[in-house]
């Protein structure tokens, strides 16, 4: 048994270089072993390895009906662990099962950037080895202040797997664990989901807050250990990692026209304003002392396409000029800015790296693996080089 999932005689399975698991012998057995560059295998101190624990609680959550299971923990507790064990143990119970990964930062199924969601019809190891059937594009890749736009997500793809028949849903979140905000928008995913058992893994602190925010969760909240014995990655792995899952969903690449006045356009602060006639961009040029390419304006606020950043004297001086906040986007920044194409169904089609934004001609041009009808697009705040490396974010706006 490997995360409650059972191999039997003839069986293989594959374990990445940044994985790591317990192998319990349920007969006699013999395994055979090929290691690659850094691995190794070793036996257990007693009660270093937490199989068993898991194991027993998730078949007697599974066997008391419930059915909707949230899994919480702090980063590398072993919480995307543990979701593929509850997928393998309601498998073995003969449930459809689906997946709804809203790590956006180190997302497994889909993209990072993302809440993506699947069925699962055969055991898994790591939920990376399942393909998204559902992507709701978030645009960052931190939970904090996309906080009402993962819940919604988790939401809509919770009722998605629901409709495709799904019995039992496993919930992957973020380790995000430090604050009131983390927590509470957590229990707002549970109640609007109606998620009916919690596990947290190995915080007794964590745990402390958890009961009492998740206190009205049917089948209540319990707390697992964590493995003693546990893969944490660093940066560089983390950065590894992502860089993978962008290619899966980046490839292969076609070149792609998008017609600004045919689409809805999201996630930007330019175009959330009313665009400025072309006397009025001069006026800001003139102020501004750099090439003004547009301007549009809401209530309050004034946003500026530039071609470079202008000194923050003149920055001032447009503000108190116009009276309202003047807020600069270099359309340099844009170049490379992740996003994701919506089509005529209002569906999440692909991600998209955006090259160039013509104002003059009213073209975004985009690279992406998608080749259907684009009637929307969304800006993440995310920007990738040509190797998929995540080359910085702005502050607000890519655009």
């Amino acid at each position: 048994m490997v995360l409650g999932a059972i191999f039997g005689a003839g069986a293989e399975f594959s374990i990445h270089s940044y994985r790591s698991y317990g192998v319990k012998a349920l007969d006699d057995s013999i395994v055979e072993v090929e290691l690659g560059a850094g691995a190794a295998v070793e036996s257990p101190q007693p009660g270093e390895e937490v199989l068993d624990a898991w194991v027993s609680a998730v078949d007697s959550t599974l066997r008391r009906g419930c059915k909707r299971v949230m899994v919480l923990g702090p980063t590398d507790a072993g919480k995307s662990s543990l979701t593929a064990l509850v997928v393998n143990r309601a498998l073995l119970y003969g449930f459809r099962v689906g997946v709804v990964d809203a790590d956006v930062g180190q997302a497994d199924v889909g993209p990072p950037a993302s809440v993506s969601a699947a069925l699962v019809d055969k055991p898994i190891l790591w939920l990376r080895e399942l393909r998204a059937d559902h992507i709701r594009f978030i645009g960052n890749i931190t939970p904090q202040r996309s906080e009402r736009r993962i819940v919604a997500a988790v939401v809509e793809l919770v009722h998605r797997l629901l409709s495709r028949g799904a019995e039992v849903i496993a919930i992957d979140t973020d380790g995000w664990v430090q604050g009131l905000n983390s927590i509470e928008y957590k229990a707002e995913i549970a109640r609007y989901t109606g998620v009916s058992a919690v596990f947290v893994i190995g915080d007794q602190k964590l745990y402390a807050m958890v009961r009492h925010v998740f206190a009205g969760i049917p089948c209540g909240v319990t707390l697992l250990p964590m493995p003693s014995v546990r893969r944490e990655r660093d940066r560089v792995e983390r950065r590894s990692l992502r860089r993978e899952a962008y290619r899966r969903y980046l490839e292969p690449l076609y070149e792609r026209m998008i017609y600004i006045d045919s689409v809805s356009i999201m996630g930007s602060c330019f175009f959330s304003g009313e665009r400025l006639p072309p006397q009025q961009a001069a006026r800001l040029a003139q102020i501004l002392q750099v090439p003004v390419i547009a301007a549009s304006e809401t209530y309050d606020t004034v946003y500026v396409v530039t071609n470079g950043q202008p000194n923050p004297q003149n920055l001032e001086k447009a503000s108190q000029t116009l009276q309202k906040q003047v807020y600069i986007l270099d359309i340099n920044l844009a170049v490379n800015a992740l996003a994701s194409l919506v089509g005529s169904d209002g569906e999440e089609k692909g991600l998209a790296i955006v090259k160039e934004i013509d104002f003059a001609s009213g073209v975004i041009r985009v690279l992406t693996p998608y080749r259907g009808e684009v009637k929307g697009l969304i800006l993440g705040n995310i920007r990738l080089s040509e190797e998929l490396e995540e080359t910085g974010r702005p502050l607000r706006c890519v655009i």
